[in-house]
């Protein structure tokens, strides 16, 4: 999975979606809850639809206005009841030291983060 972060200002959102979609066949956008500063996004997920939309696009924009420094720091400051921690690129090794990038999940992840200004 390739990662891409972006940021926009709030006037600006629906401008940088839309140029992000131009580029891409079979994507979809996320609100995000929180987004972590280049390790991912924490998304809510009510049903297990919601799940599928995460895993079975090829490529996948998550938003937020809310941000974190840090992974630990937002578990301790934020109550997260059900939902799904979305990373950046996974890979994976075999004892061959064949690297494969992009295990499960999305092959493109694009991270906006909503300015508040």
């Amino acid at each position: 999975m390739a990662t891409y972060w972006h940021f926009a200002k709030e006037s600006e959102l629906d401008n940088k979606i839309k140029e992000i979609k131009e580029k891409f066949e079979d994507c979809i956008t996320v609100e995000a809850d929180l987004i972590v500063k280049n390790q991912g996004a924490f998304v809510k997920i009510e049903n297990i639809e919601d799940a599928k939309k995460l895993l079975l696009h090829k490529t996948v924009i998550i938003f937020g206005k809310n941000f974190s420094e840090g992974y630990e720091k937002a578990l301790k400051e934020h109550n997260f009841s059900q939902g799904m921690f979305v990373s950046a690129e996974s890979k994976t090794a075999d004892i061959e030291k064949k690297l494969i990038s992009g295990v499960h999940g999305a092959k493109e992840c694009h991270f906006v983060f909503v300015q508040p200004f």
